[in-house]
């Protein structure tokens, strides 16, 4: 039976978890005004043309952007995915809904790492299925030096922001996946056999994901190439 400084505990900490789910969504955009993307093509297009590695200023505002969004988005899933794991431990008539919750803050956290250590990267989605004639011009260049090469400054920044961000995924997920490997052997331990083959096929489901990364990381352009050419393949 919960006694009355549990309860409150318990309240608290549910409290925490809903304005923190809260600040998860609403605080960035608060904080850093509108994100402008709409502007992206343009300034990538004065970024391709200028033949260097370095960014102008405008799309340099652009990818500060989006690094400080992913950020704050970061600080918050933190401590959001610590307080449902707490509640998890806690609450067990709810843990395995709260769990559920809990995977989706650890899956929100990691792709908010990824935007963060691969800013530019993450704004390159918005160029598959432009319309705009110089967006069309460029990511035509953009084939044609992955075919034959050589692949300028500019197009080495993007393949090392697409690495990037797979490298990070890949060992994030490669975590997650140790984790639920080490909760699969620890309740199939405590006869908790429904949870620990649930935990084990999201381990075996954690790992296809790290081997695809793998595979972009060995073999980056294809999945490059896919991305520029179809919307939302990020």
């Amino acid at each position: 039976m919960l006694t009355t400084t549990a309860r409150r505990r318990d309240a608290g900490l549910l409290t925490m978890a809903v304005f923190l789910t809260a600040a998860f969504f609403l605080a960035p955009p608060l904080l850093l005004g509108p994100d402008r993307l709409d502007e992206f093509p343009r300034a990538f297009v004065a970024y391709w043309s200028s033949g260097g590695p370095d960014f102008p200023a405008d799309l340099q505002h652009l990818v500060d952007h989006q690094f400080s969004y992913h950020l704050i988005r970061v600080l918050i899933a933190v401590p959001l995915l610590a307080v449902l794991v707490t509640l998890a431990v806690l609450l067990r008539r709810f843990r395995l809904p709260i769990g559920v919750l809990a995977l989706v803050a650890a899956v929100l956290l990691i792709a908010n790492v990824q935007g963060a250590v691969s800013p530019f990267g993450t704004l390159l989605w918005i160029l598959a299925g432009s319309t705009d004639a110089e967006v069309t011009a460029a990511l035509a260049q953009i084939h044609d030096q992955l075919a034959n090469g050589p692949a300028s400054p500019a197009l080495t920044v993007m393949l090392d922001e697409y690495v990037r961000w797979h490298v990070w995924k890949g060992l994030l997920v490669g975590l997650l996946a140790a984790f639920f490997i080490g909760l699969s052997v620890v309740t199939w331990r405590r006869r908790r056999r429904w949870l620990s083959v649930l935990a084990a096929v999201a381990a075996v489901a954690a790992l296809v994901v790290v081997a695809a990364n793998v595979n972009v990381v060995v073999n980056p352009v294809p999945g490059f190439l896919i991305l520029l050419e179809v919307p939302g393949s990020w």
